[in-house]
């Protein structure tokens, strides 16, 4: 198992989301990347997933991602992180995640994400409507 901070995975959490560096986006993310996982990442490459980027960090301008555990092997890497933010108004959230990244040349080609996103909207008060079965 490769050392965590030395993979790209680390690298873009630490540099994109933790340093706040839109333009590190540019820098690892290859120009027709496939972003799956994220809602509103329609659009391939950077420019696709700087939409996501801006609206995520409207809602949240504070943003720290923890990668907990790392796995490399070829050209896929595998991370476990924690996700903390804060919302402008100062609510915090706390939720979990994966990502699975194709990478070539030193850039995310394809990335696959699943994050606990129920849990972030539970937290700030979103209830789920279940619906009454119908006899």
């Amino acid at each position: 198992m490769p050392n965590k901070n030395s993979t790209l995975t680390y690298r873009w959490f630490q540099e994109v989301w933790n340093n706040s560096r839109k333009d590190a986006i540019d820098e690892m993310l290859d120009d027709n990347a496939i972003v799956h996982g994220i809602e509103g990442v329609n659009t391939p490459g950077p420019q696709g997933f700087k939409v996501f980027y801006d609206s995520f960090k409207q809602q949240f301008p504070e943003v720290h991602v923890e990668v907990e555990e790392a796995v490399s092997e070829g050209e896929y890497e595998t991370s476990r992180c924690t996700v903390h933010a804060t919302t402008a108004n100062n609510q915090k959230v706390t939720f979990s995640g994966m990502t699975h990244l194709k990478i070539k040349n030193n850039k995310i080609v394809e990335a696959w994400n699943n994050f606990d996103f129920l849990s972030m909207y539970q937290q700030l008060g979103f209830k789920m409507a279940l619906q009454e079965e119908v006899v």
